[in-house]
């Protein structure tokens, strides 16, 4: 089983590192494209490795490669791979069970150093009180499972090929999407935002009540920044829970939503839901450990509702 966390020191940045280039695994996703573009805007070159082509980066810094996650070594041609992120959404029958570990080894032949993957929140299973790296993780659902088994996977990689890794448990990402026009599954915030603009009325799945943890994407880059830009300790495992800072409910980022929405089009926007129940209990999702390695960082998700809005806009040929 792997261990809840693992002792950190902060690290001083290391500027040799600040222009490493950088592999990102799943990098046309929700998470990855953003991050591509991001990386790529701070000088890095970025090699995105995904299983379908994007409608285009249009960024000189950012090349793409095909994987074939049934295969997953195969199209990784790359020659030098110092540091590699893994954005591991893969639904079941799109992978072969263990992806992440022939990719893992397939890369420490060619210089790898350093992993930087994305997990979720949902590996500590309820999220109930006060959850911080040291919580026993125990998930309730596949998904969290799913993201568990990838952190196994990775703390043995570890072992083998004294490489560093980073484990990010993240909450709900909020943010624009570079290819949001050109997805079939978008967004919790871009659904929201689609319905707000469409019918002036939104419907929640669950109750208004429903705690959430929402993170802002410039937050969550602000944090991999700092990340990225540390000497890399051979055999170094950490896990770090990657989060907003405060706990909010479901029907409040509605109320957020429909409000920008409002602010286009000019109408209010009526927000349905199903009957919260009693006694619904909270959590506090702790973050102070990365921030001890990257320093504070608002968490401004009214700035990214705005973005979400426009995406949604734009994908509609209309302006704000």
């Amino acid at each position: 089983m792997v261990a809840s966390v693992v002792a950190m020191v902060a690290d001083p940045p290391n500027t040799d590192r600040a222009l490493t280039p950088v592999l990102v695994v799943g990098g046309t996703g929700h998470v990855g494209s953003p991050l591509c573009l991001h990386l790529a805007e701070n000088g890095r070159q970025v090699t995105a490795a995904s299983r379908r082509p994007s409608p285009g980066f249009n960024h000189p810094l950012v090349d793409e490669i095909r994987l074939d996650l049934r295969h997953p070594t195969s199209g990784l041609s790359v020659e030098s791979v110092p540091i590699a992120v893994i954005c591991p959404l893969v639904l079941d029958g799109e992978a072969e069970p263990n992806w992440i570990t022939k990719v893992v080894d397939h890369l420490s032949k060619r210089g790898l150093r350093s992993v930087l993957s994305f997990s979720t929140v949902w590996v500590y299973g309820t999220l109930a009180g006060r959850l911080t790296e040291a919580s026993p993780a125990r998930p309730t659902n596949h998904y969290g499972k799913a993201h568990l088994a990838n952190e196994q996977a990775l703390w043995s990689a570890t072992e083998r090929h004294g490489i560093d890794v980073t484990i990010l448990r993240m909450s709900n990402l909020v943010g624009a999407d570079p290819f949001y026009g050109q997805r079939s599954k978008i967004s919790f915030t871009h659904e929201l935002a689609d319905m707000a603009l469409t019918n002036a009325r939104i419907v929640l799945r669950s109750p208004a009540s429903t705690p959430r943890d929402l993170l802002a994407r410039a937050r969550l880059h602000h944090l991999i920044d700092a990340v990225l830009a540390r000497a890399p300790k051979p055999g170094r495992y950490e896990v770090l829970n990657v989060g907003g800072g405060v706990t909010t409910t479901v029907g409040e980022f509605a109320q957020t939503v429909a409000d920008a929405a409002a602010r286009y089009h000019g109408r209010p926007v009526v927000i349905e839901h199903p009957d919260d129940p009693d006694n619904k209990p909270t959590f506090d999702l702790d973050s102070s450990r990365i921030e001890e390695v990257s320093g504070p960082h608002p968490n401004d998700l009214h700035h990214e509702v705005s973005l979400v809005i426009r995406d949604v806009l734009k994908a509609r040929g209309e302006n704000w």
